[in-house]
């Protein structure tokens, strides 16, 4: 284009069109590197404002187009200047402008002619502070003036940079502090470790970054102070387990390499461990190391070899294997086949747990028990038959009927105590006492206090026949010398001023069974109407009705609502369970399903324990 006849034109035509001519042959001139031409032309673009007032629209338009044509101009007289070789006043140009465009544009001509300083400013003051800060780093070598732009760098490149300019400084805790700020890790641990000697905090970062070439230098470090636990650790987290394996057989501490390892290790790794426990005759490690391995006969032949402190063990492997010749081998040493002592009754359950055989677990459950309950360990026994009774329940496995028997005896007994201090219930305790007196048998260890306790509470509450009944049996030889001297007296005059006439129980008030709604007296849990087993209240004993059903909300057993919330309200933990009771939780049941709660075939089954009982009697 003829910019030069363009001109000569609008001169005679059209001047308000010199300034737009002038800027576009101004930019022609800059892109062709003709400098002073260009800077004269862009001068010469520069629009007066007009002299008299304009308004309107079209005026408004008019201004902003004035503005935005000087703009350009303005900006191109900025660029040309710097070029021309007047560096002060085109830097001030673009500063002045505050055209953040124009101060990124003359930044890059400042580069250009290598003029750091200037283009680092104009950076900065355009915002660009990552590229302000990389021209004071790595072209002025100014630190202390890149050090002020940290708090506003972003770029992880510019604050490594940074780290190491101050690095070579020998400026060791800026350099860490900027390696910290760009997550470069790896770097703030080898300045720790070599420069710092900030060892603690070079742990605590490669512990959770997990870095390899971080903590093998660590390691390293480690090794070479003679710190060999931590070398080891740190070995294992560079992936050199050869290595930290040799170490810890070398100096002994398997122990540290194998809890280093954890449960992360390979099959051959624990092998390895297990293989050096075995040489030192370690046999209970070299079982752990064994079972970790997956070696189950190797891991249960050296738990055995250490007597009954593995047996638990033992039993964990047998559990895991599911083979039937570990199985057989366990429950001979259980047995005492091998050294002819048999073990605690206690194993043989935990291992039928184990290998998921819940009935044989629930009838060994209800032996163990038994023994336990003979002896006098109530809650002991208790505590047994509940968590079997749970397990099987989570199994959905039928639950025999001898078990919820005795948990219900054991239950009535373990209640009591309750009854009378928490719930002030001396009748209900009386019945429950009753209920127990009634298989006196199974309580032998303290027949004589059960009795007691029965003759006084039923006395207290009127119910004379009972009292009579049992204190006639407490003043038997065999038991007599055993009474509470405190009672003694009492118990004799029951029995000797007894009377002529015939003492009657009040009758026990009834309520409706859930199955048949028939008339049922309240602790009596065997309907004769309908003859199923009614469930039992874990606050009082007695039987549920169907319109005040409840549930412990931790365990689930059955509670009667009123009891249930009126214990809470004073001693906010379940009788059966022993768990604390949050009292909001505990919910009204509607319509209850008590069949949920019996087995279809319980009433069979204790028809067939019945005659194995009476058969086992006759002979």
């Amino acid at each position: 284009m003829h910019w030069d006849v363009a001109l000569k034109l609008a001169e005679q035509l059209s001047p308000q069109e010199i300034p737009i001519i002038s800027r576009e042959y101004a930019q022609q001139l800059e892109f062709k590197g003709e400098v002073q031409s260009a800077l004269d032309m862009y001068y010469k673009g520069m629009m007066e404002d007009p002299q008299d007032d304009e308004n309107g629209e079209e005026a408004d338009y008019a201004m902003r187009k004035r503005a935005e044509h000087n703009k350009a101009c303005t900006a191109g007289v900025a660029r040309m200047t710097i070029r021309m070789g007047d560096i002060r006043k085109g830097f001030n140009q673009a500063i002045e402008s505050g055209d953040n465009e124009l101060c990124i544009e003359c930044a890059q001509i400042f580069e250009e002619m290598k003029q750091w300083t200037d283009a680092a400013g104009l950076y900065e003051k355009a915002g660009m502070f990552d590229k302000a800060a990389h021209i004071h780093i790595q072209k002025e070598k100014n630190l202390s003036a890149a050090a002020k732009l940290l708090p506003r760098i972003k770029s992880p490149k510019i604050l490594i940079e940074f780290g190491k300019a101050k690095e070579k400084a020998q400026q060791y805790k800026e350099a860490k502090e900027a390696y910290d700020k760009a997550g470069d890790m790896d770097n703030v641990v080898r300045l720790n470790v070599e420069h710092l000697n900030n060892l603690a905090e070079a742990h605590i970062i490669v512990r959770r970054t997990k870095s390899a070439e971080a903590a093998a230098l660590v390691a390293k470090h480690c090794k070479k102070s003679g710190d060999n636990r931590t070398a080891i650790e740190f070995l294992l987290l560079a992936k050199k387990s050869t290595e930290a394996f040799e170490l810890a057989q070398a100096q002994d501490e398997m122990g540290t390499y194998a809890e280093a390892l954890g449960d992360n290790g390979s099959n051959e790794e624990y092998q390895q461990i297990a293989q050096f426990y075995d040489a030192k005759s370690d046999w209970a490690n070299a079982g752990d190391f064994y079972f970790k391995s997956g070696h189950y006969s190797r891991a249960l032949k050296h738990y055995l070899r250490c007597g009954d402190s593995q047996i638990n063990k033992a039993i964990d492997v047998v559990g895991k294997a599911r083979t039937d010749s570990l199985t057989h081998q366990l429950i001979d040493h259980l047995m005492g086949e091998s050294d002819g002592v048999p073990k605690d009754p206690n194993y043989i359950f935990r291992l039928y747990m184990a290998l998921g055989n819940y009935e044989k677990a629930a009838k060994t459950a209800v032996i163990i028990a038994k023994q336990e309950q003979e002896i006098g360990s109530y809650r002991v026994a208790h505590r047994m038959l509940f968590d079997t009774h749970k397990d099987l329940e989570a199994q959905k496995i039928r639950i025999p009927s001898d078990l919820k028997r005795n948990l219900m005896l054991l239950h009535s007994y373990v209640i009591v105590k309750t009854l009378v201090k928490t719930m002030n219930d001396h009748e209900t305790s009386a019945r429950m006492l009753i209920r127990v007196a009634k298989n006196i048998t199974k309580f032998p260890k303290h027949i004589v206090p059960i009795l007691t306790s029965t003759v006084i509470e039923c006395q207290r509450v009127g119910l004379k026949a009972s009292a009579f009944e049992y204190a006639s049996a407490l003043v038997r030889p065999e038991f007599r010398t055993k009474i509470d001297e405190k009672y003694k007296k009492k118990i004799e005059t029951i029995v000797r001023k007894k009377g002529k006439e015939e003492l009657l129980d009040p009758e026990e008030a009834t309520t409706p069974c859930p199955f048949c709604s028939a008339a049922t007296p309240e602790t009596t849990l065997d309907c004769m109407n309908c003859k199923n087993t009614i469930p039992y209240c874990v606050v009082t004993g007695k039987h549920m009705v169907s319109d005040d059903w409840s549930y412990c909300p931790v365990c689930h057993f059955p509670a009667l609502h009123s009891t249930l919330t009126k214990l809470v309200g004073q001693d906010p933990v379940c009788p059966m369970c022993e768990e604390k009771i949050d009292p909001s939780a505990i919910r009204k049941v509607d319509n209850p399903d008590p069949r949920a709660f019996v087995s279809p075939d319980d009433a069979e089954e204790e028809e067939e324990e019945e005659k194995d009982k009476q058969a086992t009697d006759a002979i």
